[in-house]
């Protein structure tokens, strides 16, 4: 296939007005690194497995109610100084400059402090935009692509302050408190008890009711056009919801308990020689680009977990239940848990994004996408003194992109397992049904479902930058091209409208080269299948002149049989992987009227437009 990315590699973008055909077999690998003149830190010869893990399950790192007991809570959102491990080449500490969430008690920090709340509880959520409260103003500390569609509150420009808005990911919520990319507010900075600036959806407080079982939420910003930039200040942290079933768990040793469950989110950055962030933002392969431009994706050479560069968290010889995050911009993991020998640590994983899963999965790796979260139940049973590394073997782009550096992103974390077996605890004895009291999940039916056809497209955008984009592919025979199908931004018409109650079985066509994490806002489903096709993607013009390319996809044949979802893809999700070259079927109820969203969550690219909204009534 000749790819729009590989054209626009060879910077031949004026041969896109030809017609071309899908086929995995020959597929591009992204445009090589961007230069720039700022020195940076060398994440391949950085300090690894050092500094000790911080865990969010601890007390001190839980959120503090705005009443004692209480279950109101309000976040301040503030700039910070932290010195989170990093050195310079000559061994002196680094200060880094973060956004984090904070209470009236507890200073901010990054990843944000973890909500562990009961399934069937209530709580209410106030989060208060105080970059740049009062007279002092703030702007971003990083560069601001003001080409894009973002919320540029005041119409402003560079010069807006910062919007800001908080979505729980993976809650069932209504519209108005989803923290949806046009409910952005800024700071209060005329103190007026309002923000100065807000966006169509803005709401305060947020009420979340947790009619859902256990499962693994996380919060993030979610800002139009922002959402990279705030969520690589720091803006990001975990949401736990517990029920009974996995009490029942707990309590006979069936799953690892606290302090053995470890939750881990994983983050690549890039910083400078001073320890500062950096998102690079200077594209001299394209000369056409804006001097601040967007770039297609990002890929650090510093690799954070729960906010600090290559821990170390030392363990007992006993099972651990690891609740792993990707919470990377553009970095997709395939995980594995490595022996001093260089043999692979085999695992089980017992739960996706929302729940668990029927039983327990085994595994030797791990393949996990941004957005996705796992459940993972490890064993270092017997390997007391020997040190367990977590390591990463996932190319970028994902998955025909550019080897990982084993000396940099190629590594994770470090578990020595040096600490004395505490033989008061008994060892975890994983249970054959992980849902004794729920239930096991429904069986998946398709019978009489309607179906509907999505697509996702490389195009190009008016300064030949790449730009991925979603619409509909045309369900009539042979998937003509029509004014109703194909491509569409973010603020087109929405395209996906559902009866309240309805279930659909929603086709995501995969056009590009790269995989892309799908997430939709508010509904949970189950991944059905994965299906090889071809057709032929026609360039449609888009934008004012046509000045963006997108495209429709025409002639779609599948090509051999179905694969069914892979076994730790068992529970209900929320994030789905699409690969290239295929048809990735999901099963979705809509249970909540109202607006939401559903997008690619490679954070650079929901802020290029691959973003849509939807609509249930």
């Amino acid at each position: 296939m000749i790819s729009r990315r590989s054209i626009l590699k060879r910077g031949a973008v004026a041969s896109l007005g030809a017609t071309t055909s899908l086929s995995t077999a020959n597929a591009q690998t992204a445009a090589g690194q961007v230069t720039t003149g700022t020195q940076l830190l060398q994440g391949g010869s950085h300090p690894k497995f050092v500094q000790p893990l911080p865990n969010p399950n601890a007390p001190l790192n839980a959120f503090a109610a705005t009443t004692p007991g209480g279950s109101s809570y309000t976040l301040l959102l503030r700039e910070f100084v932290s010195q989170i491990g990093l050195v310079s080449p000559a061994g002196n500490k680094l200060s880094t400059v973060l956004w984090g969430y904070g209470t009236p008690t507890q200073s901010p920090t990054s990843p944000g402090r973890s909500f562990s709340v009961r399934s069937g509880s209530k709580i209410t959520v106030s989060y208060v935009n105080q970059l740049g409260a009062g007279p002092r103003q703030l702007g971003y500390r990083l560069p601001l692509d003001t080409t894009l569609m973002w919320a540029n509150p005041g119409n402003l420009g560079g010069l807006a302050p910062v919007p800001l808005v908080a979505h729980r990911h993976g809650g069932d919520q209504p519209t108005i408190t989803d923290g949806l990319p046009d409910a952005w507010a800024t700071a209060d900075r005329n103190l007026d008890g309002q923000p100065d600036y807000a966006g169509r959806l803005w709401s305060t407080p947020y009420t979340y009711q947790h009619q859902q079982e256990a499962g693994h939420l996380w919060y993030h910003d979610h800002a139009l056009g922002v959402t990279r930039l705030n969520v690589f200040m720091g803006l990001a942290g975990h949401y736990f919801i517990r029920d009974a079933n996995e009490d029942w768990l707990l309590q006979r040793n069936r799953l690892p308990a606290s302090p053995y469950e470890v939750p881990l989110v994983i983050q690549d950055r890039m910083f400078d020689s001073t320890g500062r962030l950096f998102y690079p933002s200077t594209d001299p392969l394209n000369p056409s680009a804006p001097r601040t431009t967007h770039l297609p994706e990002f890929f650090g050479d510093f690799i954070l977990v729960n906010g600090v560069p290559w821990p170390q968290h030392a363990v007992e010889p006993r099972a651990y239940r690891l609740r792993v995050l990707n919470g990377s911009d553009s970095r997709f993991y395939d995980l594995q848990f490595r022996r001093a020998d260089g043999n692979t640590l085999a695992f089980h994983q017992v739960g996706t994004e929302l729940g668990l899963m029927n039983a327990p999965v085994p595994l030797t790796h791990l393949v996990l996408a941004p957005g996705e979260r796992a459940d993972l139940v490890v064993s270092f049973r017997g390997l007391a003194g020997q040190r367990i590394t977590l390591v990463n073997t996932a190319p970028t782009p994902f998955p025909f992109g550019a080897p990982v550096d084993p000396a940099s992103a190629g590594q994770i974390m470090a578990f020595p397992v040096s600490l004395a077996l505490d033989t008061q605890r008994p060892h975890t004895t994983l249970p054959a049904s992980l849902r004794p009291v729920l239930g096991p999940l429904p069986a998946l039916v398709t019978a009489g479902v309607p179906v509907r056809k999505l697509l996702l497209v490389e195009g190009v955008d008016p300064y030949n930058r790449l730009q991925t984009l979603l619409g509909t592919v045309n369900p009539a025979a042979g998937n003509p091209t029509s004014p109703a199908h194909g491509t569409f931004f973010y603020s087109d018409p929405v395209t996906e409208r559902m009866a309240l109650g309805s279930t659909e079985l929603w086709e995501f066509h995969n056009t590009t080269v790269d995989a892309h994490p799908i997430h939709l806002h508010q509904t949970a489903f189950r991944v059905l299948n994965r299906q090889a096709f071809d057709g032929v993607v026609v360039p449609k013009p888009m934008g004012a002149g046509g000045s963006t390319v997108g495209g429709w996809l025409t002639g779609v044949t599948t090509l051999g049989p179905a694969r069914p979802a892979e076994p730790n893809e068992a529970g209900r999700k929320d994030t789905v992987v699409a690969y290239p070259g295929e048809i990735t079927r999901i099963l979705v109820r809509f249970d909540r009227p109202g607006e939401y969203v559903w997008h690619c969550h490679i954070l650079s690219h929901e802020d290029h437009e691959m973003m849509r909204r939807f609509v249930v009534a």
